[in-house]
């Protein structure tokens, strides 16, 4: 790259790499507020709060790291205009060439950034938070519950224990299952103790009984038990990650092109395989087509005259009504296998559209008409702004005892 392609290629990559740290800042927050009950209710450590917190992130990224880029992409064009910059550079001979180069060598590293968190990160960590969260529900027992009172636990299920011994070991365990539709068990013990192991966390009671009540009749049936395992990922929704558990979303690419023919989701709905594919893959084009699009029209040295906001306007309209079609086509593609061409067409559509003008070295825009009625709307803001923030000086000068 030459100097100036290298100097807009650091101006976008930092303010990418600032959008974007920004984003994940706000997703994670929201992250972590959503996960204080959880922590609240299990004990849990500040360690555990911030692996729960994050291991949610990398889900959403790859809807984050398109729209950093989009931002990022009008914020250098746009300084690069103010600054005249893209006059000079223009005036010196380059083509559009010299501006689009850096810029969609950006939007190639975020696409490969993109495949890679939707393809492998984000499966993984979302495997890793499923476990995670039902390690840490399975542990309730051993933490939370207290001697001597009836604790409940999640929604229907209460258990009670008089007292803890050496070794971790519970004396006089009733546990109260209500979760059945038509059936309430009552399990009671005179020991039990917490075990581990690859499956799932399991309650081990012995020398104890079990009543089944049924609802429908009001018949028990009593059932004596020397040894018997209760098993906690039951009501923690999860416990054993085998791969029939996994949602569309829990899985890697290559599990999804090779899907088990006799897994529950894949035979009730294919069409979640077929659509979270495609938009994984779909989902690698967009940053290309946000940048050409914003090139098309914007990418251009322009007078103030020649209304420069409104380009960047006209463009971001442009990328968001493509970018809302392309959701309803990914979200069509389960029911709809023909939505396959829509999902495609709308990024590579706006690359074509942007491959054009950028290389015929020409400026895109709407007709006349709508361009005006955009100017007019953005002169309108601008005053209606200015007058907001005019009235907002009066109001501190006031509050100051200055006179106006």
């Amino acid at each position: 790259m030459s100097l100036i392609e290298r100097y807009i290629f650091r101006k976008a990559t930092s303010a990418t790499l600032i959008i974007l740290c920004s984003l994940a800042g706000v997703v994670w927050i929201v992250q972590a507020l959503k996960g204080i009950d959880i922590i609240n209710s299990n004990g849990q450590t500040i360690f555990a709060y911030l692996s729960l917190t994050t291991l949610a992130v990398p889900n959403l990224l790859v809807a984050i790291i398109p729209v950093a880029l989009l931002l990022s992409t009008i914020s250098t064009i746009n300084a690069l205009n103010s600054n005249t910059e893209l006059v000079v550079v223009t005036a010196s001979g380059c083509s559009n060439w010299t501006i689009a180069k850096p810029l969609i060598i950006l939007a190639l590293a975020c696409s490969l950034f993109t495949g890679a968190v939707g393809h492998v990160i984000s499966p993984l960590s979302l495997i890793k938070l499923k476990s995670y969260v039902t390690e840490m529900r399975a542990d309730l027992v051993s933490i939370l519950i207290q001697e001597g009172t009836f604790n409940k636990i999640g929604k229907d299920l209460t258990f009670h224990i008089s007292e803890r011994n050496a070794g971790g070991i519970l004396s006089g365990i009733l546990i109260s299952d209500e979760r059945g539709e038509n059936t309430a068990i009552i399990y009671t013990a005179k020991e039990g103790i917490l075990t581990r192991s690859d499956q799932g966390s399991y309650l081990k009671l012995k020398d104890g009984e079990i009543q089944q009540i049924n609802r429908k009749d009001d018949s028990v049936t009593l059932i004596n038990y020397q040894s018997y395992i209760f098993d906690l990922s039951s009501f923690s929704g999860g416990g054993s990650q085998k791969t029939a558990d996994l949602k569309t979303k829990e899985r890697t690419t290559l599990e999804l092109f090779n899907p088990d023919p006799n897994d529950n989701t894949y035979k009730s709905t294919p069409g979640e395989y077929t659509s979270e594919i495609h938009e994984r893959f779909s989902e690698m084009l967009w940053p290309f087509a946000y940048v050409f699009m914003i090139l098309a029209f914007a990418g251009q040295a322009r007078s103030n005259r020649q209304s420069f906001s409104t380009s960047i306007t006209t463009a971001a309209l442009s990328v968001v009504v493509a970018r809302g079609t392309g959701f309803s086509a990914v979200s069509s593609l389960k029911s709809d296998p023909n939505a396959i061409y829509l999902v495609y067409a709308l990024p590579l559509g706006c690359i074509a559209f942007g491959a054009w003008f950028i290389f015929t070295n020409r400026p895109a825009s709407l007709p006349k008409g709508i361009v005006d009625r955009i100017e007019k709307n953005n002169l309108f803001l601008a005053q209606k702004s200015q007058n907001l923030y005019d009235q907002y000086k009066l109001f501190r000068r006031r509050l100051a005892g200055i006179k106006t």
